[in-house]
């Protein structure tokens, strides 16, 4: 007879090597075998992750990376697990092939210099150019935005009354301004941890503040013990940052499933 646990981790094994899909819809990814595939679109290299059984969708989710971008395992997961939930889901490359690498950044690479190659028009053109391919080529009638990081500076800079994003989430932002979060004019979403230096829960208290006083249709969580980057890249054997990632996405899912 087969011990339970036992049976348990073939199961998993089992589930993992059939790919995304073999997931519950509410279940993040974190580990496993990309789903989605690389297009190459008016020069921008997306990954794009599509719902199950089909390579359409009228939901449509605008991914904006880390600074680790597309070639990150854990942003391809995430994407393929938004997928799961009937979304197409769409990332762009945002640093033209120039993304840090985990090891660059332990390594202590100076960020200042290379954010210095990748200013705010450039990514702001980038994301256009996406849109447009979402609106002109693909005939999405609403967009969903999600901003992780370096990403949830730009999903609220295309919130504004007449920015290209209809709802959007971020977590964990860096560098998101108060007149940007004073720009927002659509629904947005925040995730933020108690151990996260760049969006803390002073910062969280502050964008609650600005959205109400904007009437801006806002709901925002604060995850104890969520160091930054918690939505994408976690230690899973800390309760917390494992709860953390998982309760992070089922907000995202549950806002677009509701507002989308």
């Amino acid at each position: 007879m087969v011990a339970p646990k036992q049976l348990l981790a073939s199961l998993a094994t089992i589930g993992s090597a059939l790919g995304a899909y073999s997931f519950p819809p509410h279940q993040v990814r974190n580990a496993g075998e990309p789903v989605g595939q690389l297009k190459n679109i008016s020069g921008i290299e997306m990954y794009i992750s599509y719902p199950p059984g089909r390579n359409t969708s009228d939901k449509v989710l605008l991914f904006v990376t880390d600074i680790f971008g597309v070639p990150l395992l854990q942003n391809k997961l995430l994407a393929d697990s938004l997928a799961a939930n009937d979304y197409l889901v769409v990332m762009p490359d945002l640093f033209e092939g120039d993304a840090i690498s985990v090891e660059e950044q332990e390594a202590g690479l100076n960020l200042t210099e290379w954010r210095a190659l990748h200013p705010t028009p450039k990514i702001d053109s980038i994301i256009n150019t996406t849109i447009g391919y979402l609106r002109n080529e693909l005939k999405v009638q609403r967009i969903g935005g999600l901003g992780f990081c370096f990403g949830g500076k730009y999903v609220p800079r295309f919130l504004t009354a007449n920015g290209g994003i209809d709802i959007g989430f971020i977590a964990h932002p860096s560098s998101l301004t108060e007149p940007e979060i004073g720009g927002i004019a659509k629904g947005i979403s925040i995730a933020a941890g108690t151990l996260d230096a760049s969006f803390n829960a002073t910062a969280k208290g502050r964008a609650e503040s600005i959205l109400n006083t904007n009437n801006v249709t806002f709901q925002s969580n604060l995850y104890y013990g969520a160091p930054h980057g918690f939505a994408v890249r976690v230690n899973q054997s800390v309760p917390q940052q494992a709860y953390a990632k998982q309760a992070s996405f089922i907000q995202a899912v549950t806002w677009f499933n509701a507002w989308l």
